[in-house]
């Protein structure tokens, strides 16, 4: 696993757009946060592009990921927002080796960054955030603070579903519904002896619990050590939530499942590590996340 480097004051940020097109006043309005706070934000015209729903084409796109990571004077990326999109610069990422240009920058985004970021963790083993892109509501100071204050994550958690010892394993995941969509493609490799991270919005729980049972009858999550589950924005029903299907999903696979951790679509209270090493406490109902900076406190 790649040791980050901290953001530190007066840092350069890449800002690439990997996904749909966005408003521009409201990518301003993130790229003001990111000044007053100290940074220097760094992108290209080519982030303005619009191809259909997208922010120029998979080939412009993945041109310009490459060249901003290809700078070395550039150690964080930043992604513009979610949407639909990301998949399609997989097959042409594929074909490049990026092992150099990645090695210890921080990478944060959420919701359709997470093809992207499933990419990068199954070919290079990159750790990463997922943490609000730019147009983000939930894009703030306290987050941009976890970046540059490196220290273990330790949240408290609701236990769904206890397991008999506490579970030490690489932790990662994502958007629920994106990371199925790649399901039997080879951009999604295997989540055995991992915790399987997922959230989502606006996914009913009949959805929720498809979804779980296609990554689990495709193979993709047989063998996960727990479920931990996070912001699951509008995703109950009267009458059956998404604990429901979760546990329906947990029970037939005898894992152990725990909530409460607060990232995803409908909030974060901080960008959470995935691709790093991760430690459920049962009795102390606490989730651990190790740090995946050099110099962690």
């Amino acid at each position: 696993m790649n040791n980050l480097i901290p953001l530190k004051k007066g840092s350069k940020i890449g800002i690439a757009a990997s996904s749909s097109h966005f408003k521009k006043e409201e990518f301003e309005k993130g790229i003001k946060l990111l000044k007053e706070s100290g940074y220097k934000p760094i992108y290209s015209d080519n982030i303005f592009l619009k191809d259909g729903l997208f922010s120029g084409t998979a080939k412009e796109r993945v041109q310009d990921f490459n060249c901003l990571i290809s700078q070395k004077d550039i150690n964080t990326i930043f992604f513009v927002r979610g949407g639909y999109g990301s998949v399609e610069m997989l097959p042409l990422l594929k074909k490049l080796d990026l092992s150099k240009k990645i090695k210890g920058k921080i990478f944060m985004g959420y919701s359709d960054v997470t093809a992207l970021f499933c990419h990068l963790y199954q070919k290079y083993r990159t750790p990463m955030f997922y943490g609000p892109n730019i147009i983000s509501r939930h894009l703030d100071t306290k987050i941009l603070d976890c970046l540059s204050e490196p220290k273990d994550l330790k949240i408290k958690v609701q236990i769904l579903r206890p397991g008999a010892k506490n579970i030490s394993a690489d932790l990662f995941g994502g958007c629920l519904s994106v990371i199925t969509s790649l399901a039997g493609t080879q951009h999604l490799g295997s989540f055995k002896g991992k915790i399987l991270f997922i959230e989502d919005t606006n996914e009913a729980p009949h959805r929720i619990d498809r979804m779980l049972t296609q990554l689990l009858m495709s193979g993709t999550i047989k063998g996960i050590k727990a479920i931990a589950v996070g912001s699951m924005e509008n995703c109950d029903t009267q009458n059956y939530g998404w604990k429901n299907a979760v546990l329906r999903i947990a029970e037939e696979m005898d894992i152990p499942v725990i909530s409460g951790i607060n990232a995803g679509h409908g909030s974060f209270d901080y960008p959470l590590p995935i691709g790093t090493k991760a430690r459920i406490d049962f009795t102390n109902k606490e989730f651990l996340i190790y740090s995946p900076f050099k110099n962690k406190k």
